[in-house]
């Protein structure tokens, strides 16, 4: 606050701008205050057309001044819009920034302003993404790696003719669809078949762009069923979901107008992501609207993500769930949460008798036991993918069935094991992890580079070397035209993020200052460049 001096009002008129002390807890930076908050939606909405991307990790060069570094990120966290303080659990302090010239701003205020000490700054590093595509997979490539054992599988495609694995439990028979895993827990007492397949793109770019709608969609849902249940109050993720989740309608999505309650948003999203399969390979409209009516169980990653777990038809009746959008709050059929309240996967039923025998218990185990543990081996698969470990897009895996085979394990692990469904979360929770990384590599996976679009002011005279510039950086050149009236070409390209380090000081050094770049966060695009090959 600039000004002479401070004066305590008790009322200040439209139209001036004012401080209040005493909410420096509640408003981190943006907020609206309100007397009747139920009526008054937020009006502090802020919107821009930046997105942090790049992370540095820092640290004090002096331990002692460890607390002044965390005040410092404090302050400067408030003071920035555009710029996230992450605390890792190990202790290390994350500055996320919108890119170079973002990060050395920052930097310079947290030493000489906010921090006031000297800091330790690591390498930049630019996140990836993983993804796949339906194009055929190179003849004769091991893909590498799968799963907490380290077993080496090797998928080879039709064209060679032959199909070797290192391990045969989990190689991919010739008669099974692309993507299609048979998979079992270590134990042998849980099998699961998944199919994993890439969604549409345009499925892909309406779940990134609505990637705010559908969190506040889902935490709604979260907090109504957390209230049934009488459930301690959980803390809500309040990291930014996807880099890159602009809400910005195109000009298809711009005909419907999209609602402004809470409650009418679910509904809105599940038919407009149902338009968007429409004509989309592989995916006919009977079972998208299938899908979108009750087999869509949860989002991913961070239950908000564009990756979509869904559940056929036969697992619905096995767990005993009634017909339930992924938008609202799951039902069960029967008595409360008994698993005897639900179809069994194998075996026969348990007895009438009150005190359940160890053969009723090994038999009692439904679909609905795992759930939980299904959703978080999914969870885990699409935060980190098999190629880099960095978060995967455009995937859609279906759970087709389940079984549970109780006499699969030895009777001194059956005592121990088989005895309650939670003994065997943690191994269900592996299974299908790796089965879904398995699966992404029965395609062919693809790297999605985060990137910038470059705007250049240029005259004719250095058009030639800003090309050049752009081409070093393997970018491309998505459109030039000439402002009339002046000498100057407006040249509209797209860069990688980590490839942009220099780039401005690179072109501006290149053109002798005669073309400057404005380079603005346009979202991810996949490279089309085989990573194995």
């Amino acid at each position: 606050m600039m000004g002479r001096e401070f004066v305590q009002l008790q009322s200040v008129p439209a139209g001036n701008v004012f401080g209040i002390r005493g909410i420096a807890g509640a408003i981190l930076k943006s907020g609206t205050l309100a007397s009747d908050a139920q009526i008054c939606p937020n009006l502090a909405a802020i919107h821009t057309e930046t997105f942090p991307i790049v992370r540095v990790a820092i640290e004090p060069i002096n331990p002692q001044d460890m607390d002044k570094l965390a005040r410092g990120l404090e302050l400067l966290n408030q003071a920035d819009a555009c710029v996230q303080v992450v605390s890792q659990t190990t202790g290390e302090h994350v500055l996320v920034t919108a890119g170079e010239l973002h990060l050395e701003r920052c930097l310079k205020d947290l030493r000489e302003r906010f921090a006031q000490c000297e800091i330790h700054v690591s390498e930049p590093i630019v996140p990836f993404r993983e993804g796949i595509v339906r194009q055929s997979a190179q003849p004769g490539v091991v893909l590498g790696e799968v799963g907490s054992s380290g077993r080496l599988l090797a998928i080879i495609s039709k064209a060679s003719g032959k199909s070797v694995d290192a391990d045969d439990s989990r190689a991919k028979p010739e008669d099974l669809p692309r993507g299609e895993i048979h998979t079992a827990t270590a134990n042998g007492q849980v099998t699961l078949s998944i199919l994993v397949e890439p969604l549409p793109e345009k499925t892909i770019k309406f779940m990134t762009r609505h990637a705010r709608d559908i969190k506040r969609v889902v935490n709604l849902a979260s907090s109504q069923r957390r209230h049934r249940l009488n459930a301690a109050a959980e803390a809500l993720d309040e990291m930014d979901v996807i880099a890159g989740s602009v809400d910005v309608d195109s000009d298809d999505e711009a005909k419907t107008t999209k609602p402004s309650r809470l409650s009418e948003l679910g509904p809105w999203l599940s038919t407009r992501m149902q338009e968007t399969f429409n004509k989309a390979k592989g995916w006919e409209p009977l079972r998208v609207e299938r899908i979108m009516n009750d087999g869509l169980r949860v989002l991913g990653p961070r239950q908000v993500g564009p990756n979509m777990l869904i559940y056929s038809t036969q697992v619905l009746e096995q767990s005993g769930r009634t017909s339930s959008s992924w938008y609202k709050q799951r039902e069960h059929n029967g008595r409360g949460a008994s698993s005897a309240a639900t179809p069994y996967l194998s075996g026969d039923e348990s007895d009438s008798e009150d005190t359940p025998t160890l053969e009723s218990v090994r038999t009692a185990h439904t679909a609905r036991d795992f759930e939980e543990s299904i959703n978080t081996g999914f969870q885990l698969a699409m935060q980190s993918g098999p190629l880099c470990f960095e978060p995967v897009v455009g995937v859609a895996v279906t759970i087709k069935n389940i079984v549970f085979n109780p006499e699969a394990s030895t009777s001194s692990d059956a005592a121990r094991s088989a005895s309650s469904a939670s003994s065997l979360s943690g191994q269900v929770i592996t299974a299908v992890r790796d089965a879904i990384w398995t699966g992404l590599l029965h395609w062919s996976p693809r790297l999605h580079l985060a990137m910038y679009t470059c705007d250049i002011q240029a005259t004719s005279e250095v058009l030639g070397k800003v090309y050049g510039v752009i081409n070093r950086r393997h970018g491309r050149i998505l459109s030039e035209e000439m402002r009339e009236g002046t000498p100057y070409f407006i040249i509209k390209a797209s860069i990688p993020i980590v490839e942009s380090f220099g780039f401005a000081d690179e072109i501006r050094k290149r053109s002798s200052g005669a073309a400057v770049p404005l380079l603005i966060f346009r979202g991810f695009e996949s490279l089309n460049v085989d990573p194995f090959w």
